[in-house]
C-alpha cells in the first residue's frame, strides 16, 4: 500500500463519523422544546344544542314527505325580439331538431313548450377485464324539459328548466339556432 492510498483511507475513515455526526452540533428544534399547553376552553354559549329548524333531522315516520329528486338545471338566453316572434322561432328550432326529442305540448297563451328529450347513456360496469370483453350497456333515457318565453326589457328571455343534462342540450341547440 503506498502512502497516497493510506492517506485517502485515513481521511475517509475520519470524515465518515464527522458527516454522520452533524446532528450532534445542531441545537434542539422548537418542536423538541415545546411544552404541552392547556386545553381549549369552549365558550358557554356554544354548549347549547342547535335550535334552528333547518338543522333538525325529522323523526322517522313523520307525516311531512320528503321529495327525492335528481339533479335539475335551469338555464336560458336573451333574444332581442318580441315575445311572440321569439316563441315562434323557438318552436321552429325545436321542431327541426329531430335528434333532440319531440314537443309534447305547446301553449301559445303562456308562451311555453314542454319537450320530451331522449338521450342515450352508456354504463361501464365491472372491472378492467369485464369491460375489456363485454359491451357497454346503452340505456335510453327520456326526460321532460320545459321551455318558456317571457318579456325581458326590450327583448325576450327564453328559460329552459328540467333535468340538468337535457337542459344543457336544449340550451345549446337554442343558442345555436337563435344566435
Amino acid at each position: 500500500m503506498n502512502s497516497k492510498s493510506a492517506i485517502r483511507i485515513a481521511l475517509l475513515v475520519a470524515l465518515i463519523p464527522l458527516l454522520g455526526g452533524c446532528s450532534l452540533f445542531k441545537p434542539k428544534s422548537e418542536w423538541d422544546k415545546a411544552a404541552e399547553a392547556r386545553p381549549l376552553e369552549i365558550p358557554p354559549d356554544l354548549e347549547a344544542p342547535p335550535s334552528r329548524g333547518e338543522l333538525i333531522v325529522p323523526q322517522a315516520g313523520s307525516s311531512r314527505p320528503v321529495a327525492a329528486r335528481g339533479p335539475t338545471g335551469v338555464d336560458g338566453l336573451s333574444v332581442a325580439d318580441s315575445v311572440d316572434s321569439t316563441w315562434e322561432r323557438v318552436g321552429k328550432a325545436l321542431e327541426r331538431a329531430s335528434d333532440l326529442g319531440s314537443i309534447a305540448s305547446r301553449d301559445q297563451a303562456s308562451h311555453t313548450y314542454s319537450l320530451t328529450v331522449t338521450s342515450k347513456r352508456t354504463h361501464d360496469e365491472g372491472g378492467f377485464f369485464k369491460r375489456l370483453f363485454t359491451r357497454k350497456k346503452v340505456e335510453t333515457v327520456t326526460e321532460t324539459v320545459n321551455v318558456g318565453v317571457s318579456a325581458d326589457g326590450n327583448g325576450s328571455r327564453v328559460s329552459v328548466s328540467g333535468a340538468a343534462a337535457a337542459v344543457q342540450r336544449v340550451t345549446a341547440l337554442l343558442r345555436e339556432r337563435l344566435g
